[in-house]
C-alpha cells in the first residue's frame, strides 16, 4: 500500500454525521453530503444542486437538476455508472447561479474545467471509488433473485441505515432487501464482467481536487455499533473548510476529528486495488475484453454457478499473467 505521505493531500479529515435525523438515516452514510447540499442551497451563492430519480422505463437511475432542496431525492449510494458530464454539458444553460455537484473522483476534474469555463461557480462533492457498475450489472442481480426486472418500480443500493443494502419495491406491492454487499450483488461485483474498463484502470480510490470527499468508515468500532450512520470525509479546499466550520458552528453537523491514518485503514482495501492498477494493465485488459466478449458474457452469466466458474477462470489467467 502507498506511503502515508503519498496520500495525505487533504486539508482536513473529519468523522461525523447531520443533526437532521431524517437526513442521516436516509442517506448511505451519516448524510454529510446532503447536509451539506441542503446548507449550500440555502446561502447566496448557489442555486443548483444535482439529484439522481429513478426510472422505471430504463429501470436505472437518472440525474436531475434541482433548485429548492425539497426536490431532492436522498437514495443512498447509487452503484451505477453515470456520465454527470456529458449531462452537465448537455444541460448547462439550465444551471441558476452557483452549483453543487455529486460526482465520481474521475469526474472532478473534468466537471471543474466545463464550470469553470462557463463561470459557473461550482463546488463539488466526491466520494472513494472502488469502482463503478454497468446498469446491466444491476439486471442481472434482479434475474439471478429470479425478479422481472419490468416489475420494479422503485429500488436503492444503499440508505435507510447503515450500512443498510439493497432494496427493491414491485408493481404487486413486494418489497426485497439484500443486506449490503451479500450475493448476488458481490458475485456480480467481484466478476469484474460489468465493470467500465476506464474502472479497471483507474487508480484513483478518492479525489483530493474536489471540495470535499466522502467515505464509509469501514473501522471497528463503527461496523460493531453503528446502525444509523457515520460519514468519513476529507476536505481538500479552502473553500471547503470554511462551509464545513460554518455548519459545525450552525450545529448542522456533529464532527470529531479524524486523519489520513484512518483513511487508510478504512478504506484500505480500495486503496490497495487502486494501487495494483497501474501494475496489472495486461490482467485488467484481458478482463475488459471478456466483459465485451458478448458470447463469453452470455455464457458465464447464464446461472450464478457459471459466474463462479468464471472467476476460478480470472484467477487462473492473474496467475499466468502476474
Amino acid at each position: 500500500m502507498r506511503e502515508n505521505s503519498n496520500i495525505n493531500k487533504a486539508l482536513a479529515y473529519y468523522i461525523g454525521y447531520s443533526t437532521d435525523d431524517l437526513i442521516r438515516y436516509k442517506a448511505s452514510s451519516g448524510g454529510i453530503g446532503t447536509s451539506i447540499i441542503k446548507y449550500l442551497l440555502s446561502t447566496s451563492e448557489y442555486d443548483t444542486s444535482m439529484t439522481f430519480v429513478y426510472d422505471k422505463e430504463k429501470c436505472g437511475y437518472i440525474p436531475k437538476l434541482i433548485y429548492d432542496f425539497n426536490e431532492i431525492n436522498i437514495c443512498g449510494s447509487v452503484y451505477q455508472d453515470i456520465d454527470i458530464f456529458s449531462f452537465l454539458k448537455e444541460n448547462i444553460s439550465s444551471i441558476k447561479n452557483g452549483i453543487i455537484v455529486t460526482c465520481m473522483p474521475c469526474q472532478v476534474q473534468g466537471i471543474r474545467s466545463v464550470l469553470d469555463r462557463n463561470n459557473i461557480n461550482n463546488f463539488i462533492i466526491s466520494f472513494c471509488c472502488s469502482g463503478q457498475t454497468t446498469l446491466e450489472g444491476t439486471w442481472l442481480c434482479y434475474r439471478y433473485m429470479g425478479i422481472d426486472k419490468s416489475q420494479v418500480i422503485n429500488m436503492q443500493y444503499r440508505g435507510n441505515g447503515w450500512p443498510s443494502g439493497i432494496q427493491i419495491e414491485l408493481f404487486d406491492g413486494k418489497k426485497i432487501y439484500k443486506n449490503n454487499y451479500t450475493n448476488p450483488w458481490r458475485l456480480m461485483h467481484q466478476s469484474k464482467l460489468f465493470r467500465p474498463k476506464r474502472c479497471l484502470m483507474c487508480k484513483e480510490d478518492i479525489s483530493y481536487k474536489a471540495d470535499v470527499s466522502l467515505a464509509d468508515p469501514w473501522l471497528g468500532k463503527y461496523k460493531i455499533s453503528d446502525k444509523i450512520g457515520h460519514t468519513m470525509f476529507l476536505i481538500n479546499t479552502e473553500k471547503g473548510l470554511a462551509f464545513i466550520e460554518e455548519m459545525k458552528n450552525k450545529s448542522l453537523l456533529q464532527l470529531i476529528d479524524s486523519s489520513v491514518e484512518d483513511y487508510i485503514e478504512a478504506q484500505g482495501h480500495t486503496i490497495m486495488a487502486k494501487d495494483k492498477a497501474s501494475l496489472e494493465k495486461k490482467f485488467n485488459n484481458i478482463l475488459s475484453k471478456m466483459g465485451n466478449n458478448i458470447l463469453y458474457k452470455k455464457i458465464m452469466t447464464l446461472s450464478p454457478f457459471m459466474l463462479r466458474f468464471h472467476m476460478l477462470i480470472i484467477r487462473i489467467v492473474y496467475k499466468i499473467v502476474k
